[in-house]
């Protein structure tokens, strides 16, 4: 799929003549405000981008200055899981 924006033409000269990797950037920001708003995971990054796993996914956004998402229900079922392999944490 592609999508397209429509520019008035003197508008795009000016935005290319500022910026010659325009689609590029404007992809970029596309894959980042989606994962922003939870409708990407670093898994549909990694296969828009062609990385091979998720990990440069998250590296990608990482180099684009995005938190992951990670929520407080997923640190809870992190911690739940490292609970059940490695036993509770004793102090």
């Amino acid at each position: 799929m592609a999508i397209t924006i429509q520019l008035p033409a003197e508008i795009e000269d000016d935005l290319r003549h500022q910026d010659p990797a325009l689609e590029k950037h404007a992809r970029d920001q596309f894959l980042i405000v989606n994962y922003q708003a939870g409708r990407l995971s670093t898994g549909d990054i990694a296969v828009i981008l062609g990385f091979p796993t998720r990990f440069q996914a998250e590296e990608w956004l990482a180099e684009h200055g995005t938190c992951q998402n990670y929520s407080p229900e997923d640190l809870e079922a992190d911690q739940r899981t490292l609970d059940r392999i490695l036993g509770p944490v004793r102090t």
